[in-house]
């Protein structure tokens, strides 16, 4: 790209028609120029020093200079460094016999490209910086331009992208209307705008790169600009764009002879890997994660090996393969040097993690706090303090300990966000809003989710922006707000389904096919759930299958289909693995679930059994919630067997926690239960109140409620 705006010019251009002898040269050139862009280089070799020669022999010597500039381009490219820089040399001893300075200038330009891919920036710059001069001198935009966008590159390689920016800026208006010049100077101004931190600038230049490129067939630049435009997408965690840039350079390496430094192969495989693992394709992940692993061996790079173990070993997690994880994080650590404390950090949380799946939370805990003592060290890494503390935090709520845990999501949500790490700052929002919530009711919750969804206008991550998204709509679902909840549920699930991430989606379907049944469409419920269960089942992951199990359960309640509800619960306790707070949690839930169902079909004694089993770990587990609908149920069966009394304690109880909690659907069951216990006008009040809460929640049960009401 360096030599061909300047061709016309060296070959006397402005001639109506050339001499025979330079069209003969011309056509070498041209045959050379096709064969290199054909990965044909030892072809394409032959036609540039066959035209060297004709033009020695002619005594063209400003000829000669494109020829040895070609040749040592193609050197350069084949990695045969000593012949391209004689190549460079004696192109720029020709131009020096001259008297155009704008011969000088592209010599000089061509030895600073040279130098520049050898990473030798001091010599490059002052190449560069000579041609630059004379460029100007001799009015050449073309090597001018050229010249202030290599610059630009040894600046942005030096730290110093402000300045890089300038001199991109000054060439960038003239460089658009050259057709060779454009895609290389719109990329590089790309680069320097993500560097300076005006990210929606650059992405939008490198874009607009890349097209331009692929039009002019430039899959040089096309390769280059989609690399860096991959690495941004990855760091700011758009998996699935970046996988699909990255995509595009696969395909690419195969069209060019050398690869430009923006591409880094081990880089391409990590990212790769990693990008898979966190949209779920853990098949990919590993695949591409070993190979990443097996090319840092044979590199003998063992930051790169470390980096692509704490990838496989995660990956292994997610198929619960936990003692091959086990193996592959350690085997990270090892190699991992005192100094790659970040690194260190982020493989010791790994491994608490996996401990922590395992049900080992003493081993854990252990691995969490190593972790943050390592992080600690190091007041400017925020992050891995705050992953830590995040991680401990999870593991104290599931012990529990609820106050100790959110001490220390809220000291991580602070690190997060000074660090301006908006992704993670707003799952642990989440994680605080649920647990808020769990103990004191919406209400105490809704600032955070609030929070959460306006941090999302900072966040780019698809998966963290479904996250939350699903979060907040359950929450809009339980105050009533179906139509938010709605619009929320079914972004949520489209961006699942646009990264390919197979367990977000499952579990995105679950949610919807749970609003569904809540708001009184259980068929429609019970379809959804029914996908979101073959998908879970796909992935076995017990927890979440024996959840969706509970709420399909909870559709075929609703659509009268008692026995078909009684054993989907029963499958859904006997998938649950109760090792941990939060299994046990679900257990609690699942067996009110099932109670209500008995209590349908009259079989009073085991439901009682089960509620009586389920309200203690409830009310120990501080799930308040669960505890105001166990009341009821328990108030259903009282009220079944003629002790009015019982259930009318029981309701009121109920009726009391659900109003402090903010729960209109526990106030709503406690009222309909205690206007079935009540006298007029009590009970007429008591119905309208509970018709009022169903209404807002689009509860089927405000039908039940109209027909006491005669209306």
């Amino acid at each position: 790209m360096q030599l061909r705006e300047i061709v016309a010019r060296l070959f006397g251009g402005a001639q109506a028609s050339p001499s025979p002898q330079e069209a003969a040269l011309r056509q070498l050139l041209n045959e050379g120029d096709a064969a290199r862009r054909a990965r044909q280089p030892e072809q394409a070799l032959a036609r540039y020093r066959e035209g060297l020669e004709k033009a020695r022999a002619e005594g063209l010597t400003h000829v000669q200079e494109v020829f040895l500039g070609q040749i040592g381009a193609l050197y350069t490219e084949l990695g045969r460094f000593e012949e391209a820089e004689a190549a460079f040399q004696e192109a720029l001893e020709l131009a020096k016999g001259a008297e155009a300075p704008f011969r000088q200038a592209r010599a000089l330009l061509n030895l600073g490209v040279y130098h520049l891919k050898r990473n030798a920036l001091q010599h490059a710059q002052q190449l560069l910086e000579q041609a630059l001069s004379l460029g100007r001198r001799a009015n050449d935009s073309a090597t001018v331009n050229l010249a202030l966008g290599n610059l630009a590159d040894v600046y942005m390689r030096q730290g110093n992208a402000s300045y890089a920016l300038r001199l991109l800026k000054e060439v960038l208006p003239q460089a658009m209307q050259n057709a060779q010049q454009a895609a290389y100077i719109l990329g590089r101004t790309g680069q320097a705008h993500l560097q300076v931190g005006e990210a929606d600038r650059g992405r939008k230049l490198l874009a607009q790169a890349i097209r331009m490129a692929e039009q002019n067939q430039q899959p040089e630049q096309e390769l280059m600009w989609s690399c860096v435009l991959a690495d941004h997408l990855y760091r700011e965690g758009q998996f699935a764009e970046a996988l699909a840039f990255w995509s595009r350079v696969e395909e690419l390496k195969e069209r060019v002879i050398a690869l430009p430094h923006e591409y880094d192969p081990l880089l391409s495989l990590s990212q790769r890997a990693n990008a898979h693992l966190r949209l779920g394709h853990y098949q990919d992940a590993a695949r591409l994660a070993q190979a990443a692993l097996e090319q840092a061996r044979a590199a003998a790079d063992q930051q790169a090996e470390a980096n692509a173990l704490l990838i496989l070993g995660s990956v292994q997690r997610a198929q619960r393969d936990y003692a091959a994880a086990i193996q592959s994080l350690q085997r990270a650590l090892e190699l991992l040097p005192e100094s790659a404390s970040a690194e260190r950090v982020r493989a010791l949380i790994a491994l608490g993690s996996l401990h922590q799946e395992r049900g080992d939370g003493e081993a854990a805990l252990a691995r969490f706090e190593e972790a943050l003592s390592l992080a600690s060290l190091d007041q400017d890494h925020r992050e891995g303090r705050a992953m830590a503390l995040r991680q401990i935090g999870a593991l104290l709520h599931k012990q529990g300990a609820h106050q100790a845990a959110l001490e220390k999501w809220t000291e991580a949500l602070s690190l997060f966000e000074m660090s301006g790490d908006h992704a993670h700052a707003a799952r642990t929002l989440c994680d605080i809003a649920a647990l808020r919530r769990a103990l004191s009711g919406i209400n105490a919750a809704m600032p955070d989710y609030e929070r959460a969804t306006m941090m999302l206008n900072h966040v780019r991550d698809a998966a963290t922006r479904g996250f939350v998204l699903s979060n907040v709509a359950t929450l809009y679902t339980d105050l009533g707000e179906a139509e938010t909840a709605k619009s929320f549920y079914e972004q949520a699930l489209s961006i699942a389904r646009e990264c390919g991430n197979k367990r977000a989606e499952s579990i995105r379907l679950g949610n919807y096919g749970w609003f569904h049944v809540m708001t009184g469409n259980a068929r429609e419920g019970a379809t959804l759930l029914e996908s979101a269960l073959a998908i879970s089942r796909q992935h076995g992951d017990p927890l979440l299958i024996a959840v969706q199990l509970s709420n399909l359960a909870q559709a075929h309640h609703e659509l009268g289909d008692l026995r078909k509800a009684e054993q989907l619960y029963r499958e859904a306790l006997s998938t649950l693995e109760v090792n941990d707070n939060e299994s046990k949690r679900w257990q609690a839930i699942f067996q009110a679930n099932l109670a209500r169902t008995l209590i349908a079909q009259r079989r009073y004694d085991e439901a009682r059994a089960l509620l009586e089993a389920a309200l203690p770990i409830s009310r120990e587990l501080g799930d308040q919630e669960a505890v105001a609908r166990a009341l009821v149920r328990l108030g259903e069966i009282h009220l079944a067997q003629g002790q009015a009394a019982e259930a009318e304690k029981l309701a009121r109880e109920a009726e009391v926690a659900s109003r402090k909690l903010g729960y209109r659907k526990g106030q709503a069951d406690a009222l309909w239960l205690r206007a079935r216990l009540a006298s007029e006008p009590e009970r007429t009040n008591l119905l309208r109140e509970a018709k009022r809460l169903y209404t807002i929640l689009r509860d089927p049960l405000v039908e039940s409620v109209a027909r006491l009401l005669d209306e």
